[in-house]
């Protein structure tokens, strides 16, 4: 699934506390009926984006999708995210661990599980005087609406903030460049089906890094 797999790296520039390529981000809820039209910054360095509803998946016209895809209406509140990946260093500062495989420390910090995430995000909470989203009782984790801590968005949350209004396979449009995102770079959206006529490619084979870079590098989308 090439395109999945772009799409997934495409998202480690833009949201929330979650486990993506080991990448971890930021939410907090906010239930807050001003709509403006540019997301506005806080003071935690969160930005809100705001609700609306929009067709989660894709069609069944779109080149390799998934058949877990299936295109459907869902409405959100208005939330805030972080605009960046956990570095390393905000995740060593927490947790007095780096068990990244690739070190920096405006790297995002990688190799963690999901339960990894789950306890940062309550620890962090703790850390920030807020009260933890999720109850932990070994492998069973319960979210705990109620409470105001930082959690894990929910996946349409996550293809909310990522789409940013687009209908297309990727927030740029139909295709992706190595200058928008790292990955594969070498293997860009539809190259499978045009491998021996690449000039019918929208983005053609680019850098292939082979490592995780500073978080930030890459222009938002809108």
């Amino acid at each position: 699934m090439q395109r999945k797999k772009l799409l997934t790296l495409l998202l480690s520039i833009i949201v929330i506390v979650c486990v993506i390529v080991g990448g971890i981000y930021f939410f907090t809820p906010q239930r807050d009926n001003e709509v403006t039209k540019t997301p506005t910054s806080v003071s935690d360095n969160l930005i809100l984006i705001n609700g609306g509803t929009y067709q989660m998946g894709s069609p069944t016209s779109e080149a390799q999708r998934g058949n877990d895809e299936l295109s459907h209406e869902v409405s959100l509140d208005d939330f805030y995210i972080s605009p960046y990946e956990v570095t390393q260093q905000d995740y060593q500062e927490v947790m007095n661990d780096n068990p990244s495989n690739f070190k920096g420390e405006d790297l995002p910090v990688e190799m963690v599980t999901w339960y990894d995430a789950i306890n940062y995000c309550n620890a962090l909470s703790l850390k920030e005087g807020l009260t933890p989203a999720y109850d932990v009782n070994g492998t069973n984790v319960k979210w705990n609406r109620q409470n105001n801590g930082y959690r894990l968005p929910t996946e349409a949350e996550w293809e909310y903030a990522c789409r940013a209004t687009t209908t297309t396979p990727f927030n740029s449009e139909n295709s992706i460049g190595d200058e928008q995102a790292n990955y594969y770079g070498h293997y860009p959206y539809l190259i499978e089906e045009n491998y021996f006529s690449q000039d019918n490619l929208e983005t053609q084979p680019g850098e292939y890094r082979e490592t995780t870079i500073d978080v930030g590098s890459f222009e938002p989308n809108k």
